[in-house]
């Protein structure tokens, strides 16, 4: 699955507009909002979590979050969500190099992609060493799992991107 984030108006931080995921698996959206409510590493979501069927989507406190079902990363529009100039954030673990990363920019609406973990003939990136590097690539990669998150607070707030996140369920 992919997880979509956007750059918030009011607050400028991300939030979450979409899931994307490859198949559509029964209970897929009840799996999905389980697991924003009971999460192995952050523990209980202390906010309100309730599923929308009919537009099949999770609603976390009052926000809809759209699953939307794609079978590729160079498969979605995400300018049909009203998502562009987005941030891939990529953890999957399949791509880890330039060609393979590069799928996700053929999708309408995304300009730049992260991996979460060093790269294979892609520059990485460390916040405050070579981060200024993070603006003449178009896919960059973190130094390793545990750094990326500070690369998304540059994105969103320093280069004022929308943000997309990427996990895979196999």
């Amino acid at each position: 699955a992919r997880l979509m984030l956007e750059r918030e108006s009011k607050c400028g931080g991300p939030v979450l507009r979409a899931i994307v995921v490859r198949k559509k698996k029964q209970p897929d959206l009840f799996k999905r909002a389980d697991l924003l409510l009971h999460d192995s590493v952050h523990g209980e979501f202390s906010g309100t979590v309730s599923i929308d069927e009919d537009a099949n989507a999770i609603v976390a406190n009052g926000k809809k979050v759209q699953i939307i079902y794609s079978p590729g990363p160079d498969k979605v529009d995400y300018t049909a969500y009203g998502i562009n100039d987005a941030i891939v954030v990529d953890n999957t673990g399949i791509w880890r190099d330039q060609s393979g990363l590069s799928l996700h920019l053929k999708s309408k609406g995304i300009s730049k992609v992260l991996l979460t973990a060093p790269g294979k003939g892609v520059v990485n990136i460390v916040e405050g060493i070579n981060d200024v590097l993070i603006r003449d690539q178009s896919i960059v990669s973190a130094a390793s799992c545990s750094t990326f998150l500070t690369l998304i607070d540059f994105f969103t707030h320093s280069l004022a991107h929308s943000l997309t996140h990427s996990l895979t369920q196999q």
